[in-house]
């Protein structure tokens, strides 16, 4: 009997024992919610690039955040005017780079990061990338990839925090964003990008 008893406490010892955590298995950070096109028939909110950098605050997201879903504004579309200053076609993770400034003249580190994600995770992607190249034209984009002549575009996609260049919990950032380290409210994106088109008339 008390073998039994011992036994029985064996047992309901391992079912109270923590189940391991489950690791990330993403292969960049957050790279589910940066490609998915699951709110891509979302009516877009029109915002610009000045009122991101000023009025958005930083979430709690940083590098250790590999696997985190979208939350708060990350679950809306929005809608963004700027000039394209800068095409990086040629990123580790096959994403387009683009960087966007309110005025073709503004300071180039006062942008803002949109992307578009490669044509092998939706059919939207390759036409974004067509509008992108038919707006802005190939032979526009140096081969250090800045625009000599910068074009306005619309974009269209919702809001990302790209925490993994964020230094720890403070509010400053840990490595390059682009050209886009004004602040840590830089770290706000477009991205994916759905859709892009020419400016307003």
């Amino acid at each position: 009997m008390r073998a039994l008893r011992l036994g029985l406490g064996g047992v309901l010892s391992v079912l109270a024992a923590p189940a391991p955590a489950q690791s990330c298995a993403e292969p960049h950070y957050r790279w589910t919610e940066k490609v998915d096109t699951l709110l891509a028939r979302q009516a877009p909110v029109p915002i610009t690039i000045t009122a991101i950098l000023t009025d958005w605050a930083p979430p709690d997201l940083t590098a250790r955040d590999r696997c985190a879903d979208r939350g708060g504004r990350e679950r809306t579309v929005y809608g963004v005017a700027g000039w394209v200053r800068r095409v990086d076609k040629h990123k580790d993770d096959r994403d387009w780079h683009i960087e966007l400034t309110e005025q073709p003249d503004s300071p180039p580190g006062s942008c803002i990061v949109v992307e578009i994600p490669s044509p092998r995770y939706g059919a939207v992607y390759a036409q974004a990338r067509a509008s992108l190249d038919s707006l802005v034209g190939k032979r526009a984009i140096g081969k250090n990839t800045l625009v000599a002549r910068p074009r306005r575009v619309q974009v269209f996609g919702p809001a990302f925090f790209d925490g993994e260049h964020r230094r720890g919990a403070k509010l400053r950032i840990r490595e390059p964003h682009g050209r886009c380290n004004s602040s840590i409210r830089a770290l706000w994106e477009i991205h994916p990008v759905y859709r892009v088109t020419g400016p307003e008339p």
